[in-house]
């Protein structure tokens, strides 16, 4: 679910950020959070909405949602990526090792060798494939893992969610 939310926002994204300034890190994830919560100004404060129940929440409700509930949230979507990973990887490398490849003797004569090493050219080749299958599986899995824990770890303290909600309300007051 974050992934998703992640990479479509990377791909509609049409604002160039830099995720060092602190202003555009706090505009990425306002945006990641807009199917849970929306922030506006009402008399020169910041209020923040349930996206769902469109009930207006304390800072507090938030934090804690912010810190346990969507921390959880990613940590359960990285646990579900590294296990379909490892079932994936779990099928094909059991595959890879049941592919026979025929043995030459001597005794062969030209047409059995011939034969011999056109199948082992065709297994190394399925072998070949299935092992670049898993290395981008892994690659996948892991480029999506890293993704996840970026934002996990993105404003992890009180102190810096604090700013955060400072930075939102300076970019939906001059939005």
């Amino acid at each position: 679910m974050w992934y998703k939310i992640i990479s479509e926002f990377q791909k509609s994204n049409e604002t160039t950020l830099d995720l060092k300034i602190e202003l555009h890190l706090a505009f990425y994830v306002m945006n990641l959070l807009k199917e849970h919560y929306t922030f506006s100004i009402q008399n020169k404060e910041l209020i923040i909405k349930d996206s769902k129940s469109k009930e207006v929440v304390d800072k507090n409700t938030f934090f804690y949602w912010y810190s346990f509930t969507r921390f959880q949230e990613l940590i359960l979507e990285e646990e579900s990526i590294f296990k379909e990973f490892n079932e994936l990887k779990d099928k094909v490398l059991p595959a890879i090792e049941m592919i026979k490849l025929p043995e030459l003797k001597d005794t062969d004569d030209e047409s059995t060798k011939k034969k011999k090493i056109d199948k082992i050219t065709s297994n190394n080749g399925k072998i070949t494939k299935l092992q670049e299958h898993v290395k981008s599986e892994a690659d996948s899995s892991n480029h999506k893992i890293n993704t996840l824990r970026n934002f996990r770890s993105m404003y992890p303290s009180i102190d810096s969610l604090e700013r955060f909600l400072k930075n939102i309300q300076i970019i939906v007051e001059n939005a």
